[in-house]
């Protein structure tokens, strides 16, 4: 399944009543709907500006790791309802040492789409081969910077070198897995914003299928805490622009925000995007401290007896009849993204 093909169709219907409408009959026939993002263990082994791993009093709060055996009983809950799976979210997915059952068990429900999220300065050569062979179809890996000084201040503790090896064996395993397919997450903010027009000279000989540019965002307290991107607004467009005919060339993917004009007190972005809506009704986080909702209880609770004691379904058809004035009111705005086919 091309899940990038059905962000493109979801991306181009812009009304929210079908779009809710669509969810209610998936939720209501029990059909796959869910996006699973699993932090199987909450910890990282760098400290990026950008992320609250660089906040001290955020950090000591976090701890946990989920127990192998606990792993079959949380997959049996949603998993066969899940349109993907995304392991790795807001921690460091190969800290844990057993994703691999992971993907044993998101096979065995037959999860469309199943990918990695990972900075990869831990993942080995054998990783790479061994999740590849256990159905993994997607790596996506984060960088913050194109050039070396850029990328090792930026993603602290992080190696330069390692990166370019990381993307070499990823290349590599995919001759081996034509199904296989990699993705790089762009974080940028005004100060490395500008390096992206020389991406493709480092960066060029690798087989990258997709490129996602996300524009810096608010989601803690962090060591690098300039959020505005006022002073790149001008010179935005030109450059992705120039980017996506290079990324057509090369039959590379491009997911990019249409504006990064922002409400900057609020820190919302200014579009017309209603994909974010969804969000809270499609997107399920789990972590070892919690799951999706605070009043599911995954241990003792199916998904479909969660749903029917909190009245889910009936949810998700009044969303249906409520204006976009009110959804803006309760939603913030955070996919506010094209989606451009170019692979």
């Amino acid at each position: 399944m091309n899940i990038y093909k059905l962000l493109q169709i979801n991306q181009k219907i812009n009304n929210h009543r079908i779009k809710f409408f669509g969810l209610w009959l998936l939720s209501v026939f029990n059909k796959r709907y869910l996006s699973i993002q699993f932090d199987p263990v909450l910890a990282c082994n760098l400290r990026c500006k950008m992320c609250y791993f660089t906040d001290p009093n955020f950090t000591k709060k976090l701890k946990g790791i989920f127990k192998e055996e606990d792993l079959p009983k949380i997959a049996s809950v949603n998993f066969k309802n899940a349109l993907k799976i995304q392991i790795g979210c807001g921690a460091e997915p190969t800290l844990f040492k057993n994703i691999d059952k992971i993907i044993e068990l998101a096979c065995q429900y037959k999860i469309p789409h199943i990918s990695m999220v990972t900075n990869g300065n831990l993942l080995t050569k054998q990783d790479i081969s061994t999740y590849s062979e256990k159905g993994l179809h997607e790596f996506i890996i984060s960088m913050h910077g194109v050039y070396k000084d850029t990328y090792e201040n930026f993603m602290d503790k992080g190696n330069y070198d390692t990166f370019h090896k990381l993307l070499e064996n990823i290349s590599l395993e995919k001759k081996n897995n034509p199904k296989l397919s990699l993705r790089i997450n762009y974080t940028f903010n005004k100060d490395n914003f500008y390096e992206i027009k020389d991406f493709f000279k480092w960066f060029g000989q690798y087989d990258i299928n997709t490129i996602q540019f996300r524009p810096i965002d608010k989601i803690g307290e962090t060591t690098y805490n300039n959020f505005s991107l006022k002073e790149i607004e001008q010179d935005y467009s030109k450059i992705m622009q120039d980017f996506g005919v290079e990324a057509q060339l090369r039959k590379i993917n491009v997911l990019a925000p249409t504006s990064i004009k922002r409400d900057e007190e609020r820190n919302v972005v200014q579009n017309k995007n209603n994909s974010s809506y969804l969000v809270p009704y499609a997107t399920c986080y789990i972590a070892p401290d919690f799951f999706w909702k605070e009043n599911f209880d995954w241990k003792n609770q199916t998904f479909h007896q969660w749903k029917k004691e909190n009245h889910w379904d009936w949810k998700l058809f009044k969303n249906i009849f409520i204006s976009r004035k009110k959804l803006d009111q309760i939603n913030r705005n955070m996919l506010n993204y094209s989606v451009e086919m170019n692979g």
